[in-house]
């Protein structure tokens, strides 16, 4: 199966790429920064962007079967009450983004963490 990954650079989507992986999945991962994800392997292929770009989404959604999203919204620090590093809007705004793509792409698995 094909997975469009998000969130691979995280503390849990890195878990989730490691196993994704392990299990001969092939991944596709959109991040920010493509030198955050420390795995090299041939079904892995990472696309730079943004998840709330829709044509970011769109490109690496080509060919996937189904998304797994680790996304969380990133603070300052680790107190619970540290300024967002993200915009607040984030996760709704990727979510509603997937969500037209999905569709479009006859992609019927969405798994969110």
């Amino acid at each position: 199966m094909k997975i469009l990954l998000l969130g691979a650079t995280g503390r849990t989507g890195n878990l989730v790429l490691e196993q994704a992986l392990a299990t001969g999945h092939q991944v596709n991962c959109l991040v920010r920064s493509p030198e955050k994800v420390k795995i090299k392997h041939e079904k892995l292929t990472v696309f730079q962007g943004d998840t709330q770009n829709k044509t970011d989404l769109a490109k690496a959604l080509e060919g996937c079967e189904a998304i797994i999203s680790t996304l969380n919204i990133s603070r300052t620090s680790d107190f619970p009450w540290a300024r967002l590093r993200t915009p607040k809007d984030f996760l709704s705004k990727t979510m509603t983004q997937l969500i037209d793509l999905a569709s479009n792409h006859n992609i019927k698995r969405v798994v969110c963490l």
